[in-house]
């Protein structure tokens, strides 16, 4: 049930009036009405409409939430004996961590740490802000083992809120974090050109040895120009730290030229910051995918690199071929990137085109377990055929009763029920933490039966040894998206593969970026899709109807399908435009794995390798048959020298 704004406020002044002016309890449970009154008084700051509203969600499933709503609004001000009532009255709830995490946060602030040291120790989960409130408490009480974990975050480079800033600052001034120390952040947090947080580290440094603030600013707004200033004989180290920072920051946009930049500064910069420099240079081309991405890593030599930059080396040196540079840089990576599925799938190629077999086997027969992107690819490289049971397991009716009895799931389906997705949300995700498979395959069901689709998904995608793959697969709007792949010459599971990935097949999702429905059309593409089509007169409210939203999207992918000439490049550019998508190809032809592999873009990247996944799957339903998720793949044509495609170029 929704109202409008002023029907909400209209109704919350009205509600407030009658329960303040006749101070009685009301008679009935909370409806969806009252929910939606609720959370607008506690988004409005109306403390006293809420706190009358409260008696109306006595013993409702909901009733913790009006008082959640009172304490956290101001919860630096609270009766510390009020909020202890409400955790101790709700604990293991999402409300109560998500008060007591707001509550530690204002003691902290106060510096209140006998309360503090009470409740930090029942926190779940961590927390930067609360961590450094933490170590500000112990530091004053002589812990030392604070001095050293207070250290090594400093060390980490870490953005840190302000509550850390008393805690390094007393470690500098203690002398257990060394000038040396600061200069080794200082030097992260320029290489991320991060120049907030190097003038936040600046700051710790003696007067005299300090970076030039004024001219990190110059550095940051023109890189090129502070270069090519830059002529000094003999640098400083605060003055070759500020050319490290201008050679990072120009080749985040324009690697060549910051390669010839630092080929002039190099002599004055010292071998070792050269090398980082050139750290630096080789990770920003090997994202543009510039062709001597591999050369500027080789001069960068023994230097230390971050797993990003690794990870980023060995993506250039698939791109070019070279399996003995994608082995060298996997093997360098830290065990816990190079456990990832991606990389012992490609470590695993590259052990077999190295003429390793019996190795890459025995790594590919690994990650062919798993139900993923590369686990299909291995499945093929190993000759192995998953098969999914699409017959589901059933929960029977003592599932139902005991997972429907769970007070998270009942509190998740109310909020959802009244509109509040974001808190259904999260009480849903809190609910199924550490279910086992059959609860969570219980759970999934019961979410489909009150429409909650995406939570359905995500939840059946949860288990580990049980499965439900029609749950994690489903197919609703099967006639409209039939008759959409008839008209478009289309493939059906592509397109369901999209939705999953786009909406999780909500007909009234909308993005924050402002995309609406089943497949997150952007109200400008749509427009010009209902002129296409046309749609007329078209409003951007019919994108949340199913039937509009599948034939304007489905005919929008075509059209992208149409433009780049294949699935791999049209679902990239689904995600990220086709321009991009035409850009990240190769002069020649390119395996569909490493296309997907060496997307720039994490998100993009990662939802690419998710689509083509879901229509491995997809297919297998609609046909019965094991597809090979190297064909689905194919092969991504080269560039070749080709004329920019004036179809592609126009499209939004």
């Amino acid at each position: 049930m929704a109202l409008t704004p002023i029907k909400m406020k209209l109704a919350l002044f009205a509600v407030a009036a009658v329960l303040v002016a006749s101070g009685s309890p009301a008679s009935r449970a909370a409806t969806d009405a009252d929910v939606l009154l609720a959370k607008e008084a506690a988004q409005k700051g109306h403390w006293k409409a809420l706190d009358a509203l409260r008696p109306r969600f006595a013993g409702d499933v909901l009733e913790p939430y009006p008082a959640y709503w009172l304490l956290a609004g101001s919860v630096d001000r609270a009766d510390p004996n009020e909020v202890r009532a409400f955790l101790e009255r709700y604990p293991g709830t999402p409300l109560a961590e998500s008060l007591r995490r707001e509550w530690l946060k204002a003691l902290g602030a106060a510096r209140s740490w006998e309360t503090f040291r009470e409740q930090v120790k029942l926190l779940v989960g961590d927390d930067t802000e609360i961590a450094c409130y933490a170590f500000q408490d112990r530091l004053e009480r002589g812990d030392a083992d604070a001095v050293a974990e207070a250290r090594t975050l400093f060390l980490s480079a870490r953005e840190t809120p302000g509550a850390c800033d008393a805690v390094f600052g007393s470690l500098v001034a203690s002398g257990a974090i060394s000038e040396d120390d600061v200069w080794q952040r200082l030097y992260k947090v320029l290489a991320a050109t991060n120049a907030r947080e190097a003038k936040e580290t600046n700051a710790l440094l003696p007067r005299a040895h300090r970076l030039n603030e004024k001219l990190l600013d110059r550095a940051s707004a023109d890189p090129a120009k502070f270069l090519a200033h830059e002529k000094a004989d003999t640098l400083l180290r605060p003055a070759r730290a500020l050319a490290f920072y201008a050679v990072a920051r120009l080749a985040r946009t324009r690697p060549e030229e910051a390669a010839e930049r630092l080929e002039g500064v190099a002599p004055r910069l010292g071998a070792d910051l050269t090398k980082a420099a050139w750290a630096q240079v080789a990770w920003q081309a090997a994202l543009a995918h510039h062709p001597r991405a591999l050369e500027w890593y080789a001069l960068a030599g023994d230097t230390a690199l971050t797993d990003a930059q690794i990870a980023w080396r060995a993506r250039a040196a698939l791109r070019a071929g070279d399996w003995k540079q994608v082995l060298a840089a996997i093997q360098a990576m830290s065990p816990e990137e190079a456990r990832e599925a991606s990389w012992r799938y490609w470590r695993a190629r590259a052990l077999r085109k190295l003429g390793e077999p019996q190795a890459a086997d025995l790594l590919l027969q690994g990650v062919a377990r798993e139900m993923n992107f590369y686990g299909l690819l291995a499945a093929d490289e190993v000759g192995v055929a998953p098969s999914p049971d699409w017959t589901a397991w059933q929960p029977q009716k003592e599932d139902f009763d005991r997972v429907r009895s769970m007070e998270g799931i009942r509190r998740a389906l109310a909020l959802y029920r009244a509109g509040l997705d974001n808190e259904g949300l999260r009480e849903w995700l809190w609910a199924v933490r550490g279910l086992p498979d059959r609860d969570l395959l219980t759970a999934a069901e019961i979410a489909r039966q009150n429409n909650v689709r995406d939570r359905a998904i995500n939840t059946a995608d949860r288990t580990v040894q049980l499965h439900d793959f029609t749950q994690r697969y489903p197919m609703p709007h099967r006639d409209s998206l039939d008759a959409a792949s008839r008209e478009w010459a289309l493939d059906e599971a592509i397109l369901y593969s999209l939705i999953r990935q786009e909406s999780r097949f909500v007909p009234e999702a909308r993005s924050r970026a402002g995309a609406v429905g089943l497949m997150q059309l952007m109200p400008a593409t749509a427009k010009w899709v209902a002129r296409q089509l046309p749609v007329y007169p078209f409003k951007v409210d019919m994108l949340s109807k199913p039937d509009v939203n599948i034939r304007m999207g489905t005919y929008y992918f075509r059209r992208v399908l149409s433009a780049l000439g294949h699935p791999i490049l049209a679902t990239a550019a689904y995600n990220a435009g086709p321009g991009r998508a035409r850009r990240w190809r190769d002069e020649r032809p390119l395996e569909g794995a490493i296309y997907a592999e060496t997307i720039p873009f994490n998100e993009t990247r990662d939802y690419v390798k998710k689509v083509f996944a879901n229509a491995w799957f997809y297919r297998h339903r609609l046909s019965g048959k094991t597809p090979s998720m190297r064909e689905l793949l194919g092969l991504v044509p080269g560039r070749n020298g080709e004329a920019p495609d004036p179809v592609a170029a126009n499209l939004p």
